[in-house]
C-alpha cells in the first residue's frame, strides 16, 4: 500500500512515523491545522500546506500556496501545479521529509542511472539504520482527526472506544469518570503496569495526578509516583510519546525518577483544547522489557485522549460557569445588603422636599447617605464617599453608617458627632482608607441648617429668590477627611433656608464623570444644567427638579462608556406654603440605580 513516511524530523520526534495513502482517500492534506489528514504541527508550516490527490491509479502532490513551499527531491514545485509522485521521491515540507513509498509499483532499474537530484539522499538517516530505533521516543506528528483516528482503530478497540466515549457525555463530575477510563485502558492494554491521568494546575503551575491506577500495588515502592521528565516533554511539545525502554533511551534527558520507578515501555498521550491550551497527559507504562507498546497501542491512547480532552474542557467550562454564577448570586446578595444600609425612601417633613440617587460603578459600591430623624423634629442629612471601590470599600461603608448613627443620635452637636466618628474610625485602622464626608442638621421649625464638611466635595445652595447656584461653606470651614487625623475637631457653619432654597449635595462620581472623549463632567456641569440661561427666568427649580436636571445630564454626558465611580446625589430644599393642593407627603423622589 502507498505510504508516507517520515525520515526525517525536528530533534528526531517523528522519524520514522508513517501515513498509509488509502485507495479510497482521493485527496489527502498536509498541513498545520486539526482539520488535515496529517497535521504537522509547526509555525513554518501553512495552515493548510500541500495536497495529496489519487488520481487514475497514481498519487499525485499539489502545494497550496504555501508561505515556505513545498519541495520534490530538492526542487521547488510551482503552487497550484500537481507533480506526479513516484516510489522513493521525497517531499520536504519546512523542517519535516517525507519518502513516497509504493512497492507494487515499478521500480527504477537502478539508482546509478538516475539523475544526481533524483538519487537517494545518503545523508537522511533511514529508521533501520538507526540503532536506537528500540529504544528512542516516537511522536506522532501531530494529533489527527478525529475521524482518521476512528479509521484505524480494530473492532473491539473501537468498542471500547465509543463505550468511553459514551461515559464521558453522561456526566460533567470527571472525579468519578476518570478512575472507570483508567480501568478501561487495564482491560484493553494488558502489558500495562501501572495508569496516570494527570491534569494541569496554571495557577500553581504544577501536575495534579488526579488517577493513579497500578495492576500490582507495591507498597513503598513509588508506585503512585510518575515522571515528570516524560511528562513535560509530552506537555511542551504536545505530542504523543511511546519508548521500548525509558532507562536506556538516549532522547529522554537522564531522569533518577525514570531508574527507580524501573520504568520501561511508556506511552503517554496529551490531553488538549482544540486550540491546542494543554490540559494534561495519560500515561501507561510497563515494568517488564518483554511487554511493549506498539504505535498501534498509542493510537489508540490518543484517540481516548481526545475523546477525554472534550469532555474535561466541557466539564472546566461548567465549573467556571457554576463559579460565575455562585460569584453573580453573592454580588448580588452583597448588593441588596448594602443597598439596606442606606434609605428607601425620603424624610416626609412639611414644606421641604427631598431628593435622592444612589448608582454603584460595581455590584456594590463605597458611597453612603443617609437621613437620621434626631431629637425635636429635627433630622441630620449625611453623605459620604469611601476611598476605593467594590467590596473593600463596600465593607468600609457598612462601618461607617452604623457608627454615623451612633455618632449624631449620641452627641448633642453635629460637630461633635463628626470627631467621634472620625475617632471610632481611627481605632478601626482601615490601612490608609479614608471617607470624605459632609452632614447637615436640618431643623424645619427655625428653617436653619448647621452644616460640617470632613473634606468633601463642596456643597452648593441654589438661591431661588434670584436663581443663582454657589458653595455653601466658607473655604476654611472645609476640615480634612475622615481616618485622616487623630483627634480632629470640626467647625461647623450655620444659615437659613428661604423659600426655594435647595442644598445639593453629590460624591465625586458625579463630577468625574467622563464621556468617550475622555473628558470630565465637572462642576461647570452642574451650574450648566441648574442655571444656565435658558433655566433663569423660567420656573424656579425644586430639589426634584434639580436632581432629576444633573442626574440625567450626568447619563448623557457618560453615555456607551462604563460607569468609573460610584455617585450618590442628595438634593434637599425648602418650598413656600402649599396652596395648590399637593400635600407635602407627594413632595418626595427616590432613585436607586445599583444595578
Amino acid at each position: 500500500m502507498p505510504k508516507l513516511i517520515v525520515i526525517k524530523s525536528p530533534n528526531g520526534a517523528a522519524t520514522g512515523m508513517s501515513f498509509d495513502l488509502l485507495p479510497g482517500q482521493p485527496e489527502v492534506t498536509l498541513g498545520r491545522i486539526e482539520e488535515c489528514q496529517i497535521v504537522i504541527p509547526d509555525g513554518s508550516v501553512s495552515r493548510k500546506h500541500a495536497l495529496v490527490s489519487y488520481v487514475n491509479g497514481n498519487h499525485f502532490i499539489t502545494d497550496l500556496r504555501s508561505r515556505n513551499g513545498t519541495f520534490v527531491n530538492n526542487s521547488k514545485i510551482d503552487p497550484d501545479s500537481r507533480i506526479a509522485l513516484k516510489h522513493e521521491d521525497k517531499i520536504r515540507i519546512c523542517d519535516f521529509l517525507f519518502r513516497y513509498d509504493d512497492e507494487n509499483a515499478t521500480r527504477r532499474p537502478t539508482k546509478k542511472d538516475l539523475p544526481e537530484h533524483l538519487k537517494k539522499d545518503s545523508t537522511v538517516p533511514s529508521p533501520d539504520d538507526d540503532p536506537n530505533t528500540s529504544s528512542t521516543i516516537e511522536a506522532t506528528i501531530g494529533r489527527q482527526s478525529p475521524q482518521q483516528l476512528l479509521d484505524a482503530q480494530p473492532a473491539e478497540r473501537l468498542r471500547v472506544l465509543i463505550e468511553i466515549t459514551a461515559q464521558l457525555n453522561k456526566t460533567l463530575q470527571l472525579d468519578e469518570l476518570l478512575p472507570r477510563i483508567a480501568d478501561t485502558l487495564f482491560n484493553v492494554f494488558k502489558q500495562a503496569d501501572r495508569c496516570f491521568v494527570i491534569l494541569t494546575d496554571e495557577t500553581a503551575n504544577q501536575l495534579i495526578p488526579k488517577v493513579i491506577k497500578t495492576r500490582r500495588p507495591t507498597p513503598g515502592q513509588g508506585g503512585d509516583r510518575f515522571s515528570k521528565t516524560i511528562v513535560r516533554n509530552c506537555l511542551d511539545k504536545l505530542q504523543s510519546y511511546l519508548t521500548e525502554d525509558a532507562s536506556n533511551d538516549s532522547n529522554l534527558s537522564p531522569s533518577a525518577s525514570i531508574a527507580e520507578f524501573r520504568i520501561r515501555s511508556v506511552m503517554c498521550v496529551p490531553l488538549a483544547t482544540p486550540e491546542g491550551k494543554p490540559l494534561g497527559v495519560i500515561q501507561l507504562d510497563s515494568q517488564d522489557r518483554a511487554k511493549k507498546f506498539t504505535q498501534d497501542d498509542v493510537r489508540f491512547l490518543n484517540a481516548v485522549a481526545m475523546q477525554a480532552s472534550v469532555a474535561l474542557e466541557n466539564a472546566r467550562l461548567h465549573e467556571s460557569r457554576m463559579a460565575l454564577e455562585s460569584e453573580r448570586n453573592e454580588k448580588e446578595l452583597a448588593r441588596k445588603l448594602q443597598l439596606g444600609f442606606l434609605p428607601r425612601a425620603a424624610p416626609i417633613l412639611s414644606n421641604y422636599e427631598f431628593f435622592f440617587y444612589y448608582g454603584a460603578a460595581k455590584t456594590v459600591g463605597g458611597d453612603y447617605f443617609d437621613f437620621v430623624p434626631l431629637a425635636d423634629g429635627k433630622i441630620a442629612i449625611m453623605l459620604g464617599d469611601v476611598s476605593g471601590k467594590g467590596v473593600p470599600a463596600a465593607l468600609l461603608m457598612a462601618k461607617l453608617s452604623a457608627e454615623a448613627r451612633y455618632s449624631v443620635l449620641a452627641k448633642p452637636t453635629i460637630s461633635e458627632a463628626i470627631a467621634t466618628l472620625n475617632e471610632q474610625l481611627m481605632l478601626a485602622d482601615l490601612h490608609d482608607r479614608y471617607v470624605t464626608f459632609v452632614a447637615a442638621v436640618l431643623d424645619p421649625q427655625t428653617n436653619e441648617v448647621t452644616m460640617v464638611n470632613a473634606g468633601h466635595e463642596a456643597p452648593l445652595i441654589y438661591r431661588g429668590a434670584n436663581q443663582t447656584l454657589e458653595p455653601i461653606l466658607p473655604e476654611e470651614i472645609a476640615g480634612c477627611p475622615l481616618c485622616w487625623l487623630p483627634n480632629n475637631e470640626y467647625q461647623s457653619y450655620q444659615f437659613t433656608l428661604q423659600p426655594y432654597d435647595s442644598i445639593v449635595l453629590f460624591t465625586d462620581g458625579v463630577i468625574d464623570a467622563i464621556n468617550a472623549a475622555g473628558v470630565q463632567f465637572t462642576r461647570e456641569g452642574i451650574y450648566r444644567v441648574v442655571v444656565s440661561d435658558d433655566v433663569i427666568g423660567a420656573e424656579r427649580l425644586t430639589p426634584k427638579t434639580i436632581g432629576e436636571r444633573v442626574i440625567s445630564a450626568v447619563q448623557k454626558h457618560a453615555a456607551g462608556v462604563s460607569q468609573f465611580d460610584d455617585i450618590a446625589f442628595v438634593s434637599f430644599g425648602r418650598l413656600p406654603v402649599a396652596d395648590t393642593g399637593i400635600l407635602p407627603t407627594q413632595r418626595m423622589r427616590t432613585t436607586f440605580d445599583a444595578t
